[in-house]
């Protein structure tokens, strides 16, 4: 979102504002000179010095309307700051334009009798000004929030129309499916039973994966389980090498997420942490529920010197991310670390 002030953004816009103050400066002395006696060179001083004052002050005003958070805040909270706001800019101009024209006029009774009758006819006219002013930075922000979410949908579907043929190439990882062929060509001659198990397990995983490309969403409960068949297939060519752990809690399972945004992490975690590994790799994922955000973690423990040697392209987590941000419009809901050995993913999925 772009952070300059939208009044500042264009010869055109800082036009419309030069003339609108122009009509409220000559609207204000059309009246005041009317209903009062003062004379016109103090009237003018006055009204240049108090408005000039005024629309200098709401240039920035548009920072702490930008970043402050108001559709989180209660309608109390937002309602005492701009009055708070307002006070302080109307006490700055009062102040001022006062000090300004009293250089100029001196100690004037006439000039004092007017700043004090005049005083409501000021903050009245603040207030409309500075409800403009607010209601028009409100409708900047809005308007560049469609417009970045619009823009956001518009790459999102041409990324799934263009890319339909390689994602449904990065699901369906062909080294996995060799793989998996290969000890199920082995299998068929040792255990009948298992080969069958895999064999439907390679199955159900391909059926989902592929269907995966007519649906954006799906819930985690569908995910797991598929990753589990994923999982399952590969525990039966590593053996006890590889274990892993589903922690997901009962009322995280019915959420809804991306479809196969999950699976991956998991690709990885055997890729980077059983392949090179020479040990007991234990992938392990939970799921809680908090603040309204869906926090999903991945873990294994992997053989850093071996990992070190053979590293990928990291792929994976750069297009998970990127989908993360296109759908929720939000940076840094995935992030990993390296802890005690273990290779960590953290996401923070929006309910």
């Amino acid at each position: 979102m772009n952070n300059i002030n939208p009044i500042l953004r264009s010869y055109r816009s800082r036009l419309i504002y030069v003339v609108g103050w122009m009509i409220a400066i000559d609207v204000y002395i059309s009246v005041a000179f009317y209903v009062s006696y003062i004379p016109f060179h103090i009237l003018l001083i006055d009204t240049l010095a108090f408005n000039l004052l005024f629309a200098t002050c709401f240039l920035p005003l548009w920072y702490p309307i930008r970043y402050n958070s108001w559709d989180k805040k209660s309608w109390k909270f937002n309602i005492s700051v701009h009055c708070i706001l307002y006070c302080l800019i109307m006490l700055v101009c009062l102040g001022c334009s006062y000090i300004f024209t009293y250089l100029f006029v001196g100690n004037d009774n006439a000039y004092v009798d007017f700043m004090i009758s005049s005083l409501p006819w000021k903050i009245l006219e603040g207030s409309l000004l500075y409800a403009i002013i607010v209601m028009v930075y409100h409708l900047c922000i809005a308007i560049e929030q469609l417009n970045e979410k619009a823009a956001n949908e518009i790459r999102l579907n041409k990324m799934l129309k263009d890319g339909e043929l390689n994602l449904l190439k990065s699901q369906i990882n062909p080294h996995f499916l060799f793989n998996s062929l290969n000890s199920l060509n082995s299998l068929i001659v040792k255990d009948t039973n298992l080969s069958q198990e895999m064999l439907v397990a390679l199955s159900d995983y391909l059926r989902y994966t592929v269907l995966a490309t007519h649906h954006e969403i799906s819930t985690l409960k569908e995910e797991v389980e598929n990753i589990k068949r994923y999982l399952s297939i590969e525990q039966l060519r590593f053996g006890s090498k590889l274990a892993y752990e589903m922690n997901m809690a009962e009322d995280c399972l019915p959420l809804k997420i991306p479809t196969m945004l999950l699976q991956p992490l998991f690709e990885n975690a055997v890729k980077h942490g059983v392949y090179e590994s020479t040990e007991v790799v234990r992938i392990v994922a939970t799921a809680t529920q908090k603040m309204q955000r869906l926090h999903i973690e991945i873990s294994n423990n992997f053989d850093a010197e071996a990992v070190g040697q053979r590293k990928g392209s990291g792929t994976g987590l750069k297009n998970t991310k990127e989908q993360l941000r296109l759908l929720y419009g939000a940076e840094a809901l995935l992030q990993t670390k390296v802890e005690n050995g273990k290779f960590v993913v953290a996401l923070k999925i929006p309910i």
